[in-house]
């Protein structure tokens, strides 16, 4: 990793610099299967002052925000020191998406939502995309960013400059990451809708009534696309076929992402019920009650499942018996999945608080 040199001030279009990070960060790591300490410890704890919004974006040394204030903030994983913020124009609903020597980010429409690139260095903007309000992750594929909007926009923007090359009209609010897939860009909508786009043109290929809205970015094998839903369905749909394959009850609604281990998909319902689901034999499925309300995804390690909970609470689960075999309280409430990338945990809390566990 580049050091960590002390500057005066940089010029650039942001926020003066207090420290500059790393020129590179690998932007891919397995997210899920990661290892833990057998019991992690309090590493920092980082206070932002105002909420820190969406999933971060982990590198090898440095973590990535988005906040409420209208910063897009670069921390160092080692101590939580702040190395930079950079000002946008608007505030940040999801979390930043890291690209080796870059990042994207977008914000909502206060006042205008817009795709930005800043480099990681030392935040300087790169450039800046009108697109309308933003509230779901983008999606990168190595060739574009992919982007849906409050609006009922899917847009496809060049990365380098920041040109749109297509923008499709779908029915309702884009509120969960669109999905890459060898069959297209898959689309949830708040009109209950899951549509599939091509890639190159935007056109949509086909679209799937679905018995609830997703909020949260769906899951895929490349076969498949496996989704939940606020009325408490999680649904596998056939990529070739577009139909549904199987349509699993999870007893509540599901707000957090599922994630997929191989063959498995774990869902985390709003009361507490956390699923395994085999994808290839539904109906073997089971779920152990944790008593706890939550709005986030589960994160599957080799160690078990962490989650966390609206009151704060972080507990690792052992998949099998539903055991805690770890826990820590943090500052509620957790409203995305706790993250690990090289052991320590990371867990972006209500009011702006981020903490470490290693």
């Amino acid at each position: 990793m580049a050091s960590l040199l002390s500057v005066n001030a940089i010029a650039s279009a942001c926020a003066p610099v207090v420290k500059l990070g790393p020129p590179r960060q690998a932007s891919h790591w397995p997210a899920y299967l990661e290892t833990l300490n057998p019991d992690p410890r309090p590493l920092w704890h980082v206070d932002m002052g105002r909420g820190a919004r969406g999933s971060p974006a982990l590198g090898e040394a440095v973590i990535a925000v988005g906040t409420a204030d209208r910063n897009l903030v670069l921390l160092d994983r080692a101590s939580g020191d702040i190395l930079w913020r950079s000002h946008l124009d608007g505030t940040v609903r999801a979390g930043p998406l890291l690209d080796e020597d870059r990042l994207y980010v977008a914000t909502e429409s206060q006042p205008q939502g817009r795709i930005y690139a800043v480099r990681l260095r030392d935040g300087r903007r790169l450039w800046r995309a009108r697109t309308g309000s933003v509230a779901a992750p983008l999606t990168y594929d190595g060739e574009a960013l992919y982007a849906g909007t409050e609006e009922g926009l899917v847009l496809r923007v060049e990365p380098e400059r920041g040109q749109t090359t297509w923008r499709t009209h779908v029915s309702g609010a884009v509120r969960a990451g669109p999905v890459i897939t060898p069959a297209g860009l898959v689309v949830a909508t708040t009109t209950d809708t899951l549509y599939l786009l091509d890639r190159q043109s935007g056109s949509v290929r086909s679209r799937l009534a679905l018995a609830g809205t997703v909020l949260a970015t769906p899951a895929t094998d490349g076969r498949r696309v496996y989704v939940a839903t606020t009325n408490g369905r999680v649904v596998a749909v056939d990529l070739a076929s577009w139909t549904i394959l199987w349509d699993h009850a999870a007893g509540d609604a599901v707000y957090g992402a599922p994630a997929l281990v191989g063959d498995t998909l774990f869902v985390l319902s709003r009361d507490g019920q956390l699923w395994r689901i085999p994808v290839d034999a539904p109906d073997a499925a089971s779920s152990h009650a944790l008593d706890i309300v939550a709005t986030a995804g589960p994160t599957p390690l080799a160690s078990g499942v962490l989650v966390g909970s609206v009151s704060g609470e972080v507990l690792l689960v052992d998949p099998a018996t539903g055991a805690i075999r770890w826990r820590a309280q943090v500052t509620g409430p957790i409203e995305e999945p706790p993250l690990v990338r090289d052991r320590p945990v990371v867990v972006v809390a209500g009011r702006g608080n981020i903490y470490s566990y290693r």
